[in-house]
């Protein structure tokens, strides 16, 4: 097979799961229309009145809104309006809740044209965070738990974070990381850098160093060499990042990165192919451009509306002297959620990623079982150059969110939660496409068409907590009970 078809032959494996994935993401416009209201009158924006927002600047809040002071809205699309616009404010995460009220100034019975006072209250979350780090060497905490769950094999630590700095979204972040991979750093974000709100700057730089690594992949599983007296690999790595948001939903970025990796020269006695032509250490400068839609009603755990996403990275740009890496890289995805009937939702991925080189370190060949994966396949790793992974799932709410109050705590940010369980069946495919000979007879889950199901609970609540115990099957006739965190996609 020529290497220009492959990549039309990694979809061809999937032609059976097409049907089930458009026959999830398009009934969206069959079950989930919003309900069309009959109102006839047109509502006139006189006021906006903000309440709960201590340290968040208005105008943070303000970028959010669909409507301003003096717009004419129909009333057919007032409350859909006012609802999108409390669903905006969840979304920057800087607040636990969020409360989109009007009223009418006057009695406008016998008027079509009707002016409202629109009050928006919220409550702020809390935003000084000393976050504990718990990481673990393997690719999942199902691996690491199965495979002992060796403390020795964790790292730990603390992320100090400051978000919502100074009221504008800004955020600070001190990262300070013990234990099996050891990482200092810092980070600082800020998402508005003129008045129009919609060009952002992110400066990002780390250290990390590590007495073990993985080297290579045997039978799909990382196999890994330790030192315990000497750092056998190093990374030094920096970025800045340039964002531009077009409209509420449309968000673009533009990277720059530079990297520096080291390995002592054991590593690459054992894999020569770690680095670039059997070097112990790469250096390169990387440049992506991301795009995204989305159009999800709560991005923690999207239950209605479509998001999609383009990235095009190229890794090695030749302006080191010995910048041997040359890598060209696009990823893209679609998802799509839906309220199928009461209670009921339906939900529909694609993802995938083309990289049209043979050539490829061991580095940057990772491809599923890190955070792309088929769910059934927890304990493997497919290294590859090429892939494409498809999901579905249908949920039912058997505790829609609830609001819940703690009396024993005294702090407001912390003593109101919400809490939310579904539970879901699911079905997910997927295909590696893995070029390399070498690695191809090391392993058994390349070029294989790749298919997972199963059922499980989600529990999600406030700070975007979201935990997943499911229980899958795959093709391979294998089955267990995984533990997951956030969004399943």
């Amino acid at each position: 097979m020529s290497f220009y078809l492959k990549p039309f032959f990694l979809f061809r494996r999937l032609v059976f799961f097409i049907p089930i994935i458009f026959g999830i993401i398009f009934p969206q416009f069959l079950f989930s229309q919003d309900t069309v209201f009959s109102d006839s009158s047109f509502y006139v924006i006189r006021s906006i009145v903000y309440s709960g927002n201590k340290q968040t600047k208005v105008f943070i809040m303000e970028h959010e809104l669909t409507f301003k002071v003096g717009d004419t809205i129909p009333g057919t699309e007032f409350q859909k309006k006012s609802l999108r616009s409390q669903e905006n404010l969840l979304n920057t995460s800087l607040f636990n809740f969020v409360t989109v009220q009007s009223s009418c100034l006057k009695d406008s019975s016998a008027s079509k044209i009707i002016p409202v006072a629109v009050t928006i209250n919220v409550k702020e979350r809390w935003y000084t965070w000393p976050v504990p780090v718990f990481d673990v060497a393997e690719q999942n905490f199902n691996v690491w738990w199965r495979n002992g769950h060796n403390l020795d094999r964790a790292s730990y630590g603390f992320y100090l974070t400051r978000y919502n700095f100074r009221g504008r979204k800004e955020s600070i972040a001190l990262i300070c990381r013990l234990g099996y991979s050891q990482q200092f750093g810092g980070q600082y974000s800020i998402p508005y850098l003129n008045k129009k709100g919609n060009l952002g700057m992110t400066f990002t730089g780390t250290y990390t160093r590590n007495h073990e690594v993985s080297f290579t992949t045997q039978n799909n599983k990382l196999i890994y060499y330790k030192d315990p007296k000497f750092r056998i690999r190093g990374q030094t790595a920096g970025s800045i990042l340039f964002s531009k948001r077009n409209g509420l939903y449309i968000k673009q970025t533009l990277d720059f990165r530079y990297t520096n990796l080291t390995v002592t020269d054991t590593i690459t006695a054992l894999a020569p192919d770690y680095f670039v032509a059997g070097k112990d250490y790469m250096e390169y400068f990387t440049i992506s451009y991301h795009i995204t839609r989305d159009y999800r009603d709560i991005k923690a755990y999207p239950l209605k509306g479509n998001f999609e996403e383009l990235e095009i990275t190229k890794h090695g740009l030749g302006i080191l002297a010995d910048e041997k890496l040359n890598l060209f890289v696009v990823a893209a995805s679609v998802k799509g959620y839906a309220k199928l009937y009461q209670n009921t939702y339906v939900s529909a991925m694609v993802r995938g990623r083309w990289l049209p080189s043979s050539k490829v370190p061991y580095y940057h060949q990772r491809a599923l079982g890190f955070s792309d994966f088929v769910r059934g396949y927890e304990y493997y790793v497919i290294d590859g150059q090429s892939y494409v992974v498809a999901k579905t799932a249908i949920r039912y709410a058997i505790l829609n969110p609830h609001i819940f109050k703690i009396p024993f705590l005294p702090i407001e940010k912390f003593n109101t939660l919400h809490l939310a369980i579904y539970a879901g069946l699911y079905a997910d495919a997927g295909y590696v496409d893995d070029n390399s000979s070498v690695a191809s007879s090391r392993n058994f889950l390349g070029n294989d068409f790749l298919f997972g199901y199963g059922a499980g609970l989600d529990f999600i609540t406030y700070y975007d907590v979201a935990l997943r115990i499911e229980y899958s099957f795959n093709r391979r006739n294998e089955n267990g009970l995984f533990i997951h965190m956030g969004a399943a996609f």
